[in-house]
């Protein structure tokens, strides 16, 4: 587990402001990946299973506070890491904004491809949506990027 905590802090940290929040979920899902342990039937990765549980305790964190005040979602922050180390703060801002404009689903098939770096199978389970349905989306998702990208982040 430990190799894929800060795969999982980062992915966490992308859906949720603020550290203490950010804590409480990685604490939650860790507790949730220990006590269902058991129930871990090999069928994914185990790296894949913990994404699905990561997921699950992010959604019960918003369902938490939308009961308990009316507050919105947050957009995620940037990204996209740069490979390169020559490439500006102003770049990866102006990829971040272009990330920022896609639908939340993009977003996270963007984050679990590129940070998590999943497999499309993976992506698969952890969203529940058939592998062809994202290798589709992550291609409109690129040309959407590209365009965004070449139109000076604009739509």
């Amino acid at each position: 587990m430990g190799i894929h905590l800060k795969v999982i802090y980062n992915y966490i940290k992308s859906h949720i402001a603020g550290n203490e929040d950010v804590k409480d979920v990685l604490q939650e899902t860790m507790l949730a990946v220990w006590k269902g342990i058991k129930n871990y039937d090999g069928n994914s990765s185990f790296k894949t299973w913990c994404f699905g549980i990561t997921r699950r305790k992010i959604a019960d964190h918003y369902r938490v506070a939308y009961r308990n005040s009316s507050i919105s979602i947050d957009e995620f922050e940037d990204i996209l890491v740069m490979k390169d180390e020559k490439e500006t703060i102003d770049n990866r801002l102006f990829v971040g904004k272009a990330v920022d404009k896609l639908k939340s689903t993009e977003k996270d098939i963007v984050f679990l491809a590129f940070n998590a770096q999943l497999s499309y199978s993976e992506i698969s389970q952890i969203i529940g949506i058939p592998i062809g349905t994202v290798k589709s989306r992550m291609h409109s998702i690129k040309e959407k990027l590209k365009k965004q990208l070449a139109n000076g982040g604009g739509l």
